[in-house]
């Protein structure tokens, strides 16, 4: 947030997030919709359409047989057309969208009782075709079959009706399960520091799957060095990976080295490769890859250096900015030594300024790491109506003479070690009895002329 004057302040919040489940893409090709005016049954024209799939034929017509037909008798059954002339009718289930899908299951049902057929599905992928052959059973009822792994994934499911001895060996579907593919993808570009000691790169799914989605990682060097600059985990350049079925997310974590030489971004590459059928890649593509860059704060001593080190520039490195997005301000990155760019672990966020000290004795408490930066200025202020606010100290810097000023300046205890300091800063005591108080901290980039 913004005070009128541009300047950026910490506000502290609560928020509170929903998390709302999502489902596989199954898609039921049932003929529910399908009207019949007398009950029983009904002519209907080809192509059909339904939730997102569409049955094409090259004959134009089929009929739909309703739950009180003497022929069929249950949820509605199609049975397929036919030629004089006696040639195969042809049938396609596909996405008009061309999503690819795996195919579940099929019902099938005799054209009477006592008859069975036996049918041939075929599924096409990249002008491939690989079939499997069910039989419809005797009872009207039906039949529901399943398929093999060759059907995870397609991008058009066919079947025949064919003539044979002069006579079409009829059949009935009543119900076709599909599952739209997951399309999966990662970040192209995570940002990180070598001092979070891991990074985490995941691939991610749109939706779950009803079956494991398994991959392949590799992890290449392109600037960086692995054994130096980051660990390959399990010594594996490849190595497979998996999302779980119902799940939507797999991490790859790569531990990071923290040396203490002085450095600019490195570079490595995490891609993911399918190695199982029924996924697909965002874009079209056969691949995902994201580039982790590994930016180092060894010899980072002021606040430009730090946007430098993190490959911010131009307005993306201005101490108002928020890069990343996660609602912190550059400069308030560069004094809690955040990442701007990427990512923090939770054990970094908890040193940005929190509330203790409940009614009786309120306060902000922070942890600044060393080195203390000599280029932000801090100003602590609290308000009993949220409107208007009264400042209470600051502090430019912490360099050398750098002191609290202000009346609130009595009031900040502060305590040193090898790693930081940490910084309490109590509202004023004439504030009692309080129903209630708001305290903020503002922080400002001060350049070295002193100008802000």
């Amino acid at each position: 947030m913004k005070t009128p004057s541009g300047k950026t302040f910490l506000p502290l919040l609560l928020t509170l997030g929903l998390n709302s489940a999502t489902m596989a893409e199954i898609v039921n090709f049932n003929f529910e919709n399908v009207p019949l005016p007398s009950g029983q049954s009904a002519l209907f024209t080809l192509p059909y359409n339904e939730d997102g799939l569409r049955l094409s034929s090259n004959s134009p017509g089929a009929v739909i047989y309703g739950p009180s037909s003497n022929r069929y008798t249950g949820v509605k059954a199609k049975a397929p057309g036919s030629f004089a002339t006696g040639e195969d009718v042809i049938f396609n289930l596909f996405s008009p969208t061309g999503r690819a899908f795996a195919v579940r299951s099929v019902t099938l049902h005799p054209a009477v009782s006592g008859v069975a057929r036996n049918l041939t599905f075929t599924r096409w992928l990249n002008g491939s075709g690989l079939s499997q052959t069910h039989n419809t059973g005797t009872a009207l009822s039906g039949n529901t079959v399943t398929f093999n792994s060759n059907f995870d994934r397609a991008t058009n499911l066919e079947w025949r009706h064919v003539r044979i001895g002069g006579v079409y060996q009829s059949f009935q579907i009543s119900s076709i399960v599909v599952e739209f593919d997951g399309v999966l993808s990662t970040p192209t570009e995570i940002v990180t520091n070598e001092a979070a000691g891991t990074v985490d790169v995941a691939i991610s799914l749109d939706h779950p799957r009803t079956t494991d989605t398994e991959l392949i990682r590799e992890i290449a060097a392109i600037t960086a060095t692995a054994g130096s600059d980051f660990t390959v985990p399990g010594a594996a350049n490849f190595a497979p990976i998996t999302i779980p079925a119902g799940q939507t997310t797999a991490r790859v974590t790569i531990p990071l080295i923290n040396d203490t030489t002085i450095e600019g971004i490195e570079t490595l590459r995490v891609t993911f490769t399918a190695n199982t059928l029924g996924t697909a890649f965002a874009g079209g593509a056969s691949f995902a890859s994201c580039d982790v860059k590994i930016a180092s704060d060894d010899g980072v001593t002021t606040f430009p250096n730090w946007m430098a080190a993190h490959g911010l520039t131009s307005t993306a490195a201005a101490a108002e900015a928020d890069p990343n997005q996660d609602g912190i301000s550059n400069i308030e990155s560069w004094l809690f030594r955040l990442n701007p760019a990427g990512p923090n672990p939770a054990a970094w966020l908890s040193r940005r300024a929190s509330f203790n000290g409940g009614s009786a004795d309120p306060a902000l408490s922070l942890f600044i790491p060393a080195p203390l930066p000599s280029d932000v200025r801090i100003i602590f202020s609290q308000s009993t109506t949220l409107q208007t606010w009264s400042e209470q100290t600051r502090r430019t810097g912490f360099g050398t003479g750098s002191l609290w000023t202000g009346s609130g300046a009595s009031r900040i205890t502060e305590s040193n070690n090898l790693t930081g300091r940490t910084l309490r800063l109590r509202a004023s005591a004439t504030t009692s009895p309080r129903e209630r108080i708001f305290l903020k901290n503002q922080y400002e980039y001060v350049a070295p002329s002193g100008g802000s």
